[in-house]
């Protein structure tokens, strides 16, 4: 993270100007929270939102965080946001504190919950593949597009490019893959995985259905964005079948687009050229809707009420990758 951002942060912390926003569906995107915020009478007040997005699903983690200009603006917003709702789901409020690695669930700096939300920042070392978390001020106060933008704002530029392509051929189904310690280890063991192959993005690790993981075997999945439809092409040939701790990786087409496409309108985290605010994209037939997840698909990251998966000790490569400072994706001769 940018040390002039990080400070800002910790500035609005102590100084009692950011607050939490949780149960969000995880289709919920900043504008929708934007014209939340407005229409509760916070138009003038609320400086930017700070808010993870897959760039790969488009999916928030259920939570973010607001930034007010004055503590009273963010006293007031504790007191009168209570009982909003976004698309007709009632959001949770909560003074935001800077967080302590001990009160962490998985033992390291997470970052998340009512806590400073520094994201995917868990340590000194770690570089995510992506970074998910990031500062959002808005649709017309956006930055100038910038290769290899990331946060949300390179997250839904990312999905608009996608939405651009009449097929979307460079994106790989992943699965075999085996339970998650935290993010920092799915990306490591995904960075191992994928040396020598020129991907984009990787989502985050999906837990299957209770009677599947029931079944032997790895039944954990993610997707993954590659920089081309023949790059993503020569990975699936190679690494489909390929053994791995638990089982061998099913590598495949995804069946779908993903729910940030199912509307057949593009990405609709953006808003149109006339500013109107979008609908929730739905979901596949058959499917059920549960805080914007798709049957099978709970995510292990930042959601309530969730079981500690089985602790997996990241190999020594695994360590090496997330100690890395170039964790992007290269070329590799092992």
């Amino acid at each position: 993270m940018d040390a002039g951002v990080e400070t800002q942060q910790r500035d609005a912390l102590a100084e009692g100007r950011r607050i939490y926003l949780g149960n969000l569906l995880y289709s919920v995107q900043p504008g929708d929270v934007e014209d939340m915020l407005r229409q509760a009478g916070f138009a003038e007040s609320f400086e930017k939102l700070h808010i993870s997005i897959d760039p790969v699903s488009g999916r928030n983690p259920g939570y973010c965080f607001v930034e007010f200009t004055t503590r009273e603006e963010a006293d007031r917003a504790l007191d009168a946001l209570p009982g909003n709702s976004v698309f007709n789901r009632p959001i949770k409020v909560g003074p935001c504190n800077p967080k302590t690695p001990s009160q962490s669930r998985w033992g390291n700096n997470r970052g998340e919950g009512r806590g400073e939300g520094r994201g995917e920042g868990r340590g000194d070392n770690y570089n995510p593949s992506f970074q998910r978390w990031g500062d959002w001020k808005g649709d017309d106060s956006r930055p100038a597009r910038r290769e290899g933008e990331q946060g949300p704002y390179g997250a839904m530029r990312h999905l608009d490019n996608r939405s651009q392509r009449p097929t979307d051929k460079a994106q790989l189904y992943i699965g075999g893959l085996g339970t998650m310690t935290n993010q920092e280890q799915h990306d490591a063991e995904m960075q191992e995985i994928l040396a020598g192959y020129e991907y984009v993005a990787i989502g985050k690790r999906i837990t299957p259905r209770a009677e599947t993981r029931a079944t032997p075997g790895n039944h954990h999945y993610c997707f993954v964005d590659f920089s081309s439809a023949e790059e993503a092409e020569r990975a699936m040939k190679e690494l489909h079948g390929k053994p791995v701790e638990g089982g061998n990786l099913r590598v495949s087409v995804p069946r779908s687009r993903g729910p940030a496409f199912e509307q057949g309108e593009g990405n609709p985290g953006w808003r149109n050229s006339a500013g109107a605010s979008r609908q929730p994209a739905p979901f596949a037939s058959g499917r059920r809707q549960e805080n914007g997840r798709q049957d099978g698909q709970e995510e292990q990251e930042g959601q309530e009420g969730q079981e500690r998966p089985a602790r997996r000790e990241p190999t020594e490569k695994q360590r090496t990758i997330m100690t890395s400072n170039n964790w992007r994706s290269r070329a590799s001769g092992n």
